[in-house]
């Protein structure tokens, strides 16, 4: 799978790469604009993942999170690895990318979920989201070490409306600063998003010989040695309420949100910095927030308006041309 006519494939490899005129990372002139096709990808992430935060936090009530995010990663890989041995596509990238993806895997996958869901345990799924996807606010200053990208003004713009809204989701009207659990907590779930960010940024320091599906799989299946190991020497309650509802959530988890958004994100970044694509990302913690309100309850107040309305004026700054 292919955007319009940017990629082209390598000399005597499988996977695809991306031409050198592909990518508008910076406005600069000759280059062409990102393919349409990225923003519909982007729109499948935004509306499945907005979706998956409260129907994880549902899960959570089943088992531990630890081990539902072990479950996961173990589903994912038994989905994927059958479909690519039919398709015939390869599961490992070129050896000279291995080392590299893996640690992009380690950050993006491993500790994007671990911290995320455990940070959902404890926090109210609607924040838990918002916290989470503040990944395109700490993208853009690891991006000027990582990535060696320059930000535009429009971006660092949005980057100080965004945190001035992450200010204000974490005063104390929202946040009990007493209370140890609850602070730990919002500070795992930034965790998860600066690690989600190290991930990116360091994806989109390279173009890549490999496949999209090899590089997914080899991520995946870094995430799935990386938790699983652990978790089964540690971890003594593997204790699973099993119910349709349960396990429904679960392959959704595998086959949506972790298989199919990973080799889509994985996508969007060959054409998109990830400064601007978790920008438009934005859109799924505004979403599953008001999902959680509605599943949930809870209050609206002016302070947690006033957090999404900069998060929405830092998305209008950031994407503008």
């Amino acid at each position: 799978m292919a955007l319009r006519n940017e990629f082209v494939k390598p000399h005597g490899a499988n996977g695809l790469r991306i031409s050198a005129r592909s990518t508008d990372r910076g406005g600069g002139s000759g280059r062409l604009a990102t393919p349409p096709l990225a923003y519909l990808y982007l729109g499948v992430m935004v509306a499945t993942w907005a979706a998956n935060w409260p129907l994880m936090r549902l899960a959570l009530a089943h088992t531990e999170p630890i081990v539902f995010a072990s479950l996961r990663m173990a589903g994912s890989i038994a989905i994927l690895a059958p479909i690519l041995a039919v398709l015939r596509r390869p599961m490992l990238p070129v050896p000279t990318e291995r080392l590299a993806l893996f640690w992009i895997g380690l950050f993006q996958v491993t500790g994007f979920l671990v911290f995320s869901i455990i940070g959902l345990a404890i926090v109210a799924p609607g924040r838990a989201i918002v916290l989470a996807y503040t990944m395109p606010l700490w993208a853009i200053p690891l991006g000027v070490g990582l990535s060696r990208e320059v930000p535009s003004p429009g971006k660092l713009a949005g980057a100080i409306v965004g945190f001035a809204g992450l200010v204000l989701f974490m005063n104390p009207a929202l946040v009990d600063w007493a209370d140890r659990r609850e602070v730990a907590g919002n500070l795992l779930l930034l965790l998860a998003a600066i690690c989600w960010a190290i991930g990116s940024c360091l994806y989109g320091r390279r173009r890549w010989r490999s496949g999209f599906w090899a590089q997914t799989f080899w991520q995946l299946a870094v995430g799935a040695v990386t938790i699983l190991t652990p978790v089964a020497a540690l971890e003594h309650d593997w204790s699973i309420e099993w119910t349709p509802g349960f396990a429904a959530i679960l392959a959704y988890n595998c086959a949506v949100t972790t298989v199919l958004g990973y080799f889509l994100w994985n996508k969007v970044l060959a054409v998109m910095s990830p400064a601007v694509a978790g920008q438009v990302l934005t859109l799924t913690p505004i979403s599953g927030f008001l999902l959680s309100i509605l599943i949930f309850g809870g209050a609206i107040t002016a302070d947690i308006l006033g957090a999404i309305l900069l998060i929405a004026i830092g998305l209008v700054l950031t994407l503008r041309p």
